[in-house]
C-alpha cells in the first residue's frame, strides 16, 4: 500500500488543488456524515454525485488519484466520472480532501460483471419475433429483441454474479426457457426461468481470530492478496495493518470519535473480494457485548410493521367508517388508531416480543370517499390503509392527533424502540389540494399512443399512475421535488421520528431522494434510517441505496426465494442460499436491507405453507372467493423456520403484524385482517412465544448483529448458516426432509429432526 496516492489535478479543472496537512497533535475526522457506501463500478463509465457523500460539495478541495482507475471531474454537476483501469485490485480507495486538509476516503469496488448470451433454439425459424425480458430490463421485452442466426435466437447482456429471473416472448407468447429447467414461482400463478451467473470461484472467508488490547487479528481460509481497513470514512495508516498469508493484524487507531465509530475491513484474494467486516467501537474499544449497543445502531433493529387501522382501536371516539354501501366491510375502516399502538407499548406487547423498531403505516389524512373497484364480489374501497393522501402533513383524524403521535414516540423511546413512518411521495389522491391547484404537477394519465398510463410498473415506471384516482407526481419538475421533500422532512423535524419507510421508491426519480436526504441531514441532528420499497432487479434496487439517498430497501428477491424454500417441501435450499449470497454481493456483508415475513401486498406466508393458497393461482382472487384458514398445521413450523431464517441472516428482520402467531389470508385485503391479541390457539400461542425467543436471541448476540456469515448445503434440502463474532458463534441448521439429518456441518456433527431446525449457540 506504499505510494498509493498522488495528488490528482490535470482534469479536475475548477478545484483548488492545494491542501494543508492537519497538525500532528490533532486529528480531523471525515466530514461524511454516515458510513460512505462503496462505489460499485460497472463496465461503463461511472458517475459519482459528490452530494451523495458531502452535504456541501463546494467544500471539496482536491482528489487523490489511485492507479486502479481514471477520474474525470464535472465541475458544473459536482460529479466524478470513474473508469476502471488495467490492473485494478478488487477494491481501491477514492480519497477526497475537503477544506482544511480533511481526509475523506470511499471504497471503490472493481466490476464483476459478465457478458451472457441468451439462446432460444428455433431451427426452422417458426417465430417471426423473439424477445427476452427479465428483471435486468425492467420486464420490458421490447428493450431486448433477439436476433435469429444459425437456427437460434440470440441476445447478449451484461450480468453480475447471482441468480436472475427472465422469460422469452415469442410472437407475443410468454414462456419459460425450454432449455433451462431452473425456474421459480413468480408470485402470480406462473414461473420464471432462472439464469445463474458466476463460476463459483468466489473470494474466501475472513473472520475474527483474536482481540488482545488494541490489536485485532483476523483469519482467512484462503491466502490473501491485500486489504483496505477504514476507521469510519478514513483509511487506516498502512503501518497499523499487517497482511500475512492468511492473517491480518490490525492495530486500532489511537484517535477515534467519542462514542460510536466503526472499523470497516475489505479483504481480497486471487478470486476477488472476500466478505467485508463491520466492527463497532465504543470510545475506541471493540464492542463485545450487545448491552453496549443502542437503538440508534440500526444493525440491531428488529422491525414490526403494523397497519394502524387493523392493529388496535384504542380510542373508539374517532372510529368512523366511510358511509358508502358500495364498500364491503373488509375494505372499510376497522377503527385501529395511534392510541391503540400506545396501549400496546404500555402493556409491554412489543417489549415482550423483543421488537425495537415500530413501522407505522401512513397516518396522513386520506380521502373520505369510495374509490377503486373489485368486480366479484362487487366492492369499492376506503382509504383505511393510508396510501391515498389528501394531505401530506395532517394526521388522519381517525388515527388521532399530534399529541398522541408525540406520546407514542416518547413512550417507544423510553422503552428503547425506534419509530419509523411510512411516507407516500409518489402520488396523491385526486382530491388533494396540491393536485387541484397544480394539475400540471402530475404526469399524464394517457400515453402518446392514447393508451392509459396505469399500472405500467416497468415500461413507464417514473410516470405511471397506480389508479385513475391517484395522480402520480412529476418529479422531473423542481417545484414538485421541493414541495414533496419539504412535506416529508416536516415529519422528522416536527416529531422525534427515527426514520421513514418510503412507498413506491422506484417510481420516483433519484433527485427526489438526494434532495430529501440532504434536507433531513441539514435540519435534523440525529440518526435517521430510510428504507425503500422497490420490486425489481438487484441493480435497480441498489441504484437507490447509497450514502446520499436511502440506507436500504426491502429485499423482495430474497423474500420470493424464502417463500419458495420454506413453504414448499420439494424445493431445494440452493436458490435461497444463492439469494443470501447475492444480497451480500450487492449490498455488503453487513447491509441494512429489510428481510420480511410478509407485507400488505402479498398473500400470507402461512397460507402458502399450508396449501390453502396455491402458487399457481391469483392470491387476491383467492382471498375474495373463499374463507382461507389453516388446513395443515405443519404450516406453523414452516413459518417458524422463516422467522428463524430472517433472524439469523444479515439485514433488518421485519415482522408483518400477525405473522408472529400465524394469521392466514390471501392477498389484499385478506392479508390485512384485524390483529388478534387474545384467544390464540395453542399453536398460535406457541409460535408467538418461539418468535419472541428468536428475536431476543437475535438482539442479544453480537454474532447475529455484526458477525461473519457462512452458508453450507450438506444436502439439497438441508441448509446451515453460521454467524461468528470473536468468541460468539450461532449456527442454525434447517432440515426440510422427512428424515432426521445427521452429519457434519462446519466441522461439527449435528442431528436435526425432520421438518425442523436446530440452533447451536457458542459464547
Amino acid at each position: 500500500m506504499r505510494n498509493l496516492y498522488t495528488l490528482f489535478s490535470g482534469v479536475l479543472a475548477g478545484l483548488v488543488m492545494t491542501h494543508c496537512a492537519p497538525a500532528a497533535e490533532e486529528h480531523k475526522y471525515s466530514v461524511i456524515e454516515s458510513l460512505a457506501t462503496p462505489v460499485y463500478l460497472s463496465p461503463e463509465n461511472n458517475v459519482i454525485v459528490m452530494q451523495d457523500y458531502f452535504t456541501s460539495p463546494g467544500e471539496i478541495d482536491s482528489v487523490a488519484a489511485n492507479k486502479g482507475y481514471d477520474l474525470r471531474w464535472n465541475e458544473a454537476h459536482s460529479a466524478l466520472t470513474v473508469t476502471e483501469a488495467k490492473g485494478m485490485h478488487p477494491v481501491a480507495n477514492l480519497r477526497v480532501y475537503t477544506r482544511g486538509g480533511v481526509v475523506n476516503d470511499i471504497p471503490v469496488f472493481k466490476s464483476t460483471a459478465t457478458e451472457v448470451n441468451f439462446t432460444f433454439e428455433d431451427p426452422e425459424k417458426t417465430y417471426e419475433q423473439v424477445m427476452v425480458k427479465g428483471a435486468f430490463n425492467g420486464w420490458v421485452p421490447e428493450r431486448s429483441p433477439m436476433t435469429w442466426k444459425d437456427g437460434s435466437w440470440q441476445y447478449k447482456a451484461v450480468f453480475y454474479p447471482g441468480d436472475h429471473q427472465y422469460l422469452f416472448v415469442a410472437d407475443g407468447q410468454e414462456m419459460t426457457d425450454p432449455g433451462n429447467a431452473n425456474r421459480q414461482p413468480n408470485g402470480f400463478g406462473g414461473f420464471n426461468s432462472i439464469l445463474t451467473v458466476g463460476n463459483g470461484a468466489t473470494g474466501g472467508l475472513v473472520g475474527f481470530s483474536n482481540l488482545t488490547g488494541k490489536q485485532l487479528t483476523l483469519r482467512a481460509d484462503k491466502p490473501l492478496e491485500g486489504v483496505l481497513v477504514y476507521l469510519d470514512n478514513q483509511l487506516i495508516s498502512e503501518d497499523r495493518v499487517t497482511v500475512g498469508d492468511k492473517e491480518v493484524l490490525i492495530q486500532l487507531p489511537e484517535h477515534t470519535r467519542e462514542g460510536r465509530s466503526f472499523l470497516r475491513v475489505y479483504p481480497y484474494d486471487q478470486n476477488g473480494l472476500t466478505n467485508d467486516m463491520l466492527i463497532p467501537l465504543a470510545n475506541g474499544q471493540v464492542v463485545t457485548n450487545t448491552e453496549d449497543l443502542s437503538r440508534t445502531d440500526f444493525h440491531t433493529q428488529v422491525m414490526y410493521f403494523l397497519m394502524v387501522d387493523r392493529f388496535r382501536d384504542g380510542d373508539p371516539s374517532n372510529t368512523r367508517k366511510v358511509d358508502n354501501d358500495t364498500i364491503l366491510p373488509i375494505a372499510n375502516y376497522f377503527g385501529g388508531d395511534l392510541q391503540g399502538v400506545v396501549d400496546k407499548i404500555d402493556d409491554g406487547y412489543f417489549r415482550e416480543l423483543g421488537i425495537n423498531t415500530i413501522w407505522l403505516s401512513p397516518i396522513t389524512q386520506n380521502t373520505e370517499g369510495a374509490y377503486g373497484l373489485w368486480k366479484e364480489p362487487y366492492t369499492r374501497f376506503s382509504g383505511y390503509h393510508g396510501y391515498w393522501p389528501v394531505s401530506n402533513t395532517r394526521i388522519d383524524y381517525r388515527f388521532g392527533n399530534e399529541a398522541v403521535l408525540k406520546e407514542l414516540i416518547a413512550k417507544a423511546h423510553e422503552n428503547g424502540m425506534n419509530v419509523i413512518l411510512d411516507y407516500v411521495a409518489n402520488h396523491v389522491h385526486k382530491e388533494h389540494p396540491l393536485y387541484k391547484e397544480h394539475p400540471e404537477w402530475a404526469t399524464s394519465l394517457y400515453l402518446p399512443d392514447g393508451s392509459m398510463n396505469t399500472e405500467r410498473w416497468d415500461d413507464h415506471r417514473l410516470t405511471t399512475w397506480f389508479d385513475t384516482h391517484l395522480p402520480t407526481l412529476d418529479f422531473s419538475q423542481p417545484e414538485v421535488v421541493e414541495k414533496m421533500t419539504d412535506s416529508a422532512a416536516y415529519w422528522v423535524t416536527n416529531f422525534e421520528l427515527d426514520g421513514f419507510r418510503h412507498d413506491a421508491t422506484k417510481h420516483i426519480q433519484e433527485n427526489f431522494w438526494r434532495t430529501l436526504t440532504h434536507k433531513v441531514r441539514s435540519r435534523v441532528d440525529r440518526p435517521i434510517y430510510q428504507i425503500g420499497e422497490t420490486y425489481g432487479s438487484y441493480d435497480l434496487i441498489r441504484s437507490y441505496v447509497n450514502t446520499g439517498m436511502l440506507d436500504a430497501q426491502f429485499d423482495f428477491n430474497l423474500y420470493d426465494a424464502s417463500v419458495a424454500a420454506f413453504a414448499k417441501d420439494d424445493s431445494s435450499f440452493g436458490a435461497l442460499a444463492r439469494a443470501v449470497e447475492q444480497g451480500m454481493e450487492y449490498f455488503g456483508s453487513h447491509h441494512l436491507m429489510g428481510n420480511i415475513t410478509g407485507n400488505q401486498d402479498r398473500a400470507r406466508f402461512i397460507s402458502y405453507a399450508s396449501g390453502d393458497v396455491r402458487f399457481d393461482e391469483d392470491a387476491k382472487a383467492a382471498g375474495w372467493t373463499r374463507d382461507i384458514e389453516i388446513s395443515d398445521s405443519t404450516a406453523f413450523k414452516r413459518l417458524e423456520m422463516l422467522h428463524a431464517f430472517n433472524l439469523v441472516i444479515p439485514g433488518v428482520p421485519c415482522i408483518y403484524y400477525g405473522d408472529e402467531y400465524g394469521v392466514p389470508g390471501g392477498n389484499d385485503p385478506d392479508n390485512r385482517r384485524q390483529m388478534k391479541f387474545k384467544g390464540l390457539s395453542d399453536k398460535e400461542a406457541a409460535l408467538r412465544a418461539t418468535v419472541s425467543d428468536l428475536v431476543k436471541m437475535r438482539t442479544g448476540n453480537m454474532a447475529l448483529l455484526y458477525g461473519t456469515t457462512e452458508l453450507s448445503l450438506p444436502q439439497d434440502r438441508v441448509m446451515a448458516i453460521k454467524r461468528s463474532y470473536l468468541k460468539d458463534e450461532v449456527t442454525v441448521i434447517f432440515n426440510k426432509t422427512d428424515k432426521e439429518f445427521s452429519g457434519e456441518v462446519f466441522g461439527k456433527t449435528v442431528s436435526v429432526p425432520p421438518h425442523d431446525y436446530s440452533i447451536i449457540i457458542k459464547n
